[in-house]
């Protein structure tokens, strides 16, 4: 189990690098009110996968019985609906509000992120 809690506490320095990429793809743009590109799709999609991949890690260090805090693993479920419900808006949506619910996908997950890991006291990088 411990090597499965460690890639799972890794994972975090590759969803979060992914998100702030994302982030800045999408203010950038929001700016220049540019039509959604296919990258702007895909790196969506990859942050969904790795965050997806870690819910996986997590779910399996429960069935690990490595279960700390019953609170983190609720939370983080909840940060992965928020993303995946915000991300299929998105793919519905026209115009900037595409942009617009990408931006607040990203931004809303990691904030979701934050409060699962400040329950844990891994806040630190």
């Amino acid at each position: 189990m411990d090597i499965v809690l460690l890639i799972h506490s890794l994972m975090r320095f590759a969803i979060l690098p992914v998100a702030v990429v994302g982030i800045i793809m999408t203010l950038i743009a929001l700016v220049q009110r540019k039509s959604p590109a296919s990258l702007d799709q895909t790196v969506s999609s990859i942050f969904l996968g790795l965050y997806d991949l870690q819910v996986l890690l997590g779910l399996l260090i429960i069935l690990l019985g490595g279960l700390t805090n019953a609170i983190h693993p609720v939370v983080m479920f909840a940060g992965a609906i928020v993303a995946h419900g915000l991300q299929a808006m998105s793919k519905r949506a026209i115009g900037a509000n595409i942009h617009t619910l990408r931006l607040l996908m990203y931004l809303a997950t990691l904030a979701i992120i934050v409060v699962g890991l400040a329950v844990i006291n891994r806040l630190f990088l």
